[in-house]
């Protein structure tokens, strides 16, 4: 990796790798092992189904139901890579490894099969009802024929939030153990899409950005990071959604009436384009946007959200429903908060990422099945629904919740002065790594109220 993808903002605060904490009896613990038992049922080759299919080849097992059968099939297969990465580093689970390694080798054969540098699952609908290959909207869109709305984009479901998922797994595995194969294939989709948008003027570009794109800018930062060629950062830079980010960086709340995770992993990829480039105001909006979310959008519980849809700031009593606080918006949450973090450890920020992963993320999650929420409903009465490990459900909080289950001893520990940690953990040393002391590691989630190293059991 060049120079030209290191960070320009310095971090002031470091997390110890994940790879070196190991979880003590707790209920963390229990929640990672009861998620990388449903990890582990699930079959690569059913997530697979429509990108053998799309690319020609026969598929190896039926397709998953749920979305997986919808037009946004593949998004699953996405977060199940990084889920994958996330358990072997928590747990050292070589199974996991190897199946990171078989979908990479699979997709790069789809890819190779269709010649351009894509692969893909996800659909279209024609007129009939019937599901086809999606590819055949980018050629539209880079005509100039694009029809977009909020989740749909030339009769796709959000197609750019799923290849966001794709970017996002495959570029994981390469971070994590130099998988050289999983870079190429990113490499090979990423020049795809940047012929896409290079057909686009700007306003076509703002016209597709209507419909939700996931973080696919910080997926563009992210590959500059890890392989230096500057055209990646300009192409992240450019993926700007001017409607929702641009009173952001002028420090203007109108978050009012948005879908909420669409807008979170935007801000994301800000913070990242930040973190590359130095540039002020990518770094600005996201700071603003959290401070507003967390202390004007949010729930007790750090979750936030009615019906998936951000409303006026400082009005939650009248929100109390049965469908707050969706899971998939706290992960992201988290996300841009250990961002923050990095730039200017504030006892304010765990503190709220602290209050959200125990009492939002834990309770998105059910330890007797593996099962995940979509929504933690805050009215009186309201029942919590989990999915069911058996179900072909495939929500984008069960995605979501594949990845927060699989890592609970992230962040734990790092580079900072924070006094105390709630998560029982401890550092471990790592076959050709320093071993690591207590000085040097402290760490760095705290209670507000009170510091405690017993494991929760």
């Amino acid at each position: 990796m060049g120079g030209r993808g290191c960070p320009k903002v310095p971090l002031r605060a470091r997390p110890l790798p994940l790879e070196d904490v190991r979880l003590r009896p707790s209920v963390y613990a229990t929640a990672v092992d009861v998620n990388v038992d449903y990890l582990l049922s699930l079959s690569p080759d059913r997530f697979l189904h429509n990108f053998r299919k799309y690319a020609g080849l026969e598929p190896k097992a039926p397709i998953y139901g749920g979305w997986e059968s919808d037009t946004i099939a593949g998004h699953s297969l996405g977060h199940y890579m990084t889920a994958l990465v996330l358990a072997w580093q928590q747990t050292g689970n070589a199974e996991c490894r190897r199946r990171a390694d078989y979908i990479v080798g699979e997709l790069a054969l789809c890819q190779a099969q269709r010649h351009d540098g894509y692969f893909g699952a996800l659909g279209r609908k024609t007129k009939d009802g019937a599901i086809i290959d999606g590819e055949a909207i980018f050629p539209e869109v880079m005509r100039g024929q694009i029809k977009s709305g909020g989740f749909d984009l030339n009769g796709s479901w959000s197609p750019l939030y799923t290849v966001h998922k794709y970017f996002a797994g495959l570029l994981d595995v390469h971070a994590a153990w130099g998988n050289a194969q999983a870079l190429d294939v990113a490499i090979g989709l990423a020049s795809y899409f940047e012929k896409v948008f290079a057909a686009l003027d700007d306003q076509q570009l703002q016209d597709m950005l209507n419909c939700e794109y996931g973080g696919i800018n910080e997926s563009y930062a992210q590959l500059y990071a890890q392989t230096g060629d500057p055209r990646w950062i300009r192409l992240a830079e450019r993926i700007f959604d001017n409607r929702v980010l641009g009173p952001l960086v002028a420090q203007e709340d109108k978050l009012a009436n948005f879908h909420a995770n669409t807008q979170v992993p935007k801000l994301i990829g800000l913070a990242r384009i930040h973190e590359l480039t130095g540039k002020d105001d990518p770094g600005r909006a996201a700071r603003f946007f959290w401070e507003r979310v967390t202390g004007h959008h949010s729930y007790v519980i750090g979750g936030n959200a009615d019906r998936e849809y951000f409303f006026e700031p400082d009005s939650i009593a009248l929100h109390l429903t049965e469908s707050t606080c969706e899971h998939c918006n706290t992960y992201n949450m988290l996300k841009l908060t250990r961002h923050l973090y990095g730039w200017q450890p504030h006892g304010a920020l765990f503190d709220y990422y602290e209050r959200a992963h125990l009492n939002h993320v834990m309770a998105a999650q059910n330890p007797a099945t593996g099962g995940f929420t979509y929504m933690t409903p805050l009215m009186s009465g309201a029942a919590r629904e989990y999915s069911g490990p058996s179900e072909d459900v495939f929500w984008c909080c069960v995605g979501s919740g594949m990845e927060s289950h699989a890592k609970h001893g992230d962040r734990s520990f790092g580079k900072a002065t924070t006094p105390c940690s709630s998560i029982s953990t401890s550092p471990r040393r790592q076959l050709g790594k320093p071993r690591v002391s207590r000085p040097r590691w402290t760490p760095i989630i705290r209670s507000s109220r009170r510091c405690a190293f017993r494991s929760m059991r």
